[in-house]
This record gives structure tokens, sequence and C-alpha cells, in this order.
């Protein structure tokens, strides 16, 4: 063997899962994070508590457990896509800092919030249409909102994206129950929509002028989108003032 060939084998991760820590689990809280595991395989099936499997080498989720009734944390792995992830779970959903391309396989019930920063996804697909708290979505490389659930119960964050327009935002989202944060977005037109979205209760783009009309209308259905119309177009912001 080569000494290159040596070394490389050398480097290479071994294979590693949680059947190999030799956990006994009756009930709360599963942790197997900071294990170097490359494989889930032998992780309850159903998790009482938390579940974290955060900062290992794990490229897949498939072997993890389908049910947790509390948070499932799986950030800073190797993951590109969700398959594999639990079904239902109960509380947030953290998978922030991995090199997603995709959110297919994510939990089609979550109860609280999702937490999907800093990854490589381009849109939201794979997401449930309706979440309990907070979707956080920032510092991605979304250039468009395909797959943004319907219903957040929480301030919606997209921050440091490429998004240049929020067209139809409103066909798109139906409820937000709290802000909704755009701001570092590239954004040139439509952003009038969120004005007709059930709940938002501040609008953030770092607009200066615009963010002061949005808000000063929030909350006031069809009307207040009228009076936030009027006023851009009538501070030359025509092509926001559109739906």
């Amino acid at each position: 063997m080569k000494l290159k060939d040596l070394f490389e084998a050398k480097s290479m991760p071994k294979e590693r899962s949680v059947a190999d820590l030799n956990k006994y689990y009756d009930g709360g809280i599963f942790r197997c994070n900071y294990e170097r595991l490359t494989s889930l395989e032998g992780s309850p099936d159903e998790i009482t508590g938390h579940f974290n499997c955060s900062k290992n080498l794990l490229k897949t989720l498939e072997g993890g457990p389908s049910f947790v009734k509390g948070n499932f944390v799986c950030f800073d792995n190797q993951l590109t896509d969700l398959k594999g992830a639990p079904e239902r779970v109960g509380g947030d959903f953290e998978c922030k800092s991995n090199p997603l391309i995709s959110l297919d396989g994510a939990p089609q019930h979550i109860g609280k919030s999702v937490i999907c920063t800093n990854t490589k996804i381009k849109t939201l697909k794979g997401l449930p249409s309706r979440i309990g708290n907070d979707l956080f979505c920032s510092y991605n490389e979304l250039t468009t909102l395909e797959g943004v659930p319907e219903h957040i119960g929480g301030t919606f964050t997209c921050i440091s994206n490429k998004l240049t327009s929020l067209k139809d935002i409103h066909l798109q989202i139906k409820s937000i129950k709290g802000a909704f944060e755009a701001a570092y977005n590239p954004i040139k037109s439509h952003i009038l929509g969120i004005m007709l979205i059930k709940g938002v209760n501040r609008v953030v783009f770092d607009f200066g002028q615009i963010d002061e009309i949005m808000n000063r209308h929030l909350g006031k259905g069809r009307a207040g989108m009228l009076m936030a119309q009027e006023e851009l177009i009538e501070a030359g912001l025509e092509e926001f003032a559109q739906l």
C-alpha cells in the first residue's frame, strides 16, 4: 500500500452507529451527540423526551426514531436531505448547519419551531403545511419560498437569502402569528401580499420607508393593503406596491 493510500485509509471515519454505544433507554432524553456517528441504526423507535444527534458524521437520518415527543436536534452533520427523519416531532426540529440541498424527508408534524438555517437549500419544499411555532430559514440560498408552510404559529425569518420578489406570498402563506422578517435579501418587487397574511404583526425588510409604510397599515386587512399600496406608489415605489 502506498503511503498516500495508508494515510487516507487512516483518516477515513470508522463506521460507528448508535448500536455501538450500548445505550440503555427507558424514557426521557436520548443524547448521542459528539460521538462521531456515521449511522443512527440502533436508536429507540420512540423517544419520550428530546433526541440529540448533533455534531456527528451523519450523512443520513435513516435508522433514527420515528417519533420524538420533544425536540429533534441534528445540526452540524453531513446531511444533504432529511430522509429518515421522524414522522412526528412534538417539539422543535433543528437541522441547521448541514450541507442540505433539500428538505425532503422532513417530519410532517412539527409541534414547535423549525430551525433550518445555514444550509444550501434553494426552496422550502418538504416542510409540512403547518408548524406550531417559529420558522427560521435564514442564511440559505433561497430563491423562492416554494414549499413554505401555509400556517406558521410564530415568527417567520428568512434573512440573508437570495429572494428578489415575494409575488403571490399571500397565496402561499395563510397565517403567521408573529413577525415576517426578510432583511438582507435583494427584493426588488411584489411585497404587498404580506398585508393579506393573517396574523402578521411586524414586517422587517430593513428598507426604511418601506418598512414604515407596511407596518403602519398591518392588521387592517384589504383596506390596510390598499392604503399601503397608495403610499408606496406616492413614494415612487411602484414595483413594491404589487401583490
